[in-house]
């Protein structure tokens, strides 16, 4: 098991004190909105073997096990945010390639 150090996003609409209290450390006094952890190419957590990204591509059914590799492919299939909002915040919803799609030819027609 590897212990994960993870990019924090400084978003200026993050919290001054909601993740360095939940890290354990002394806060900056800038804006820290996001902890990102997974191994997503912008920022991928960090071990002492190296980035996360580069240890599931050299070994992906060592790093990420036989089946979600057979179901999702080499990659680690999802990215956790933690989200700590000083301000507030739209949602953003995200579609995936078919709603995108059907999306932007709708737009087109119009």
């Amino acid at each position: 098991m590897d212990r994960l150090d993870n990019t924090i996003r400084p978003y200026a609409w993050g919290s001054t004190t909601a993740i360095p209290r939940l890290l354990g450390v002394e806060p900056t006094g800038e804006p820290q909105a996001e902890v990102w952890m997974g191994a997503h190419p912008g920022a991928p957590s960090r071990t002492a073997r190296g980035p996360l990204t580069e240890l599931i591509e050299a070994t992906p059914e060592r790093e990420l096990g036989t089946e979600t590799v057979a179901k999702f492919g080499p990659r680690l299939p999802f990215l956790l945010k933690i989200l700590a909002a000083g301000a507030p915040l739209s949602l953003q919803v995200h579609p995936d390639l078919a709603q995108a799609k059907e999306g932007y030819e709708d737009e087109e027609r119009r």
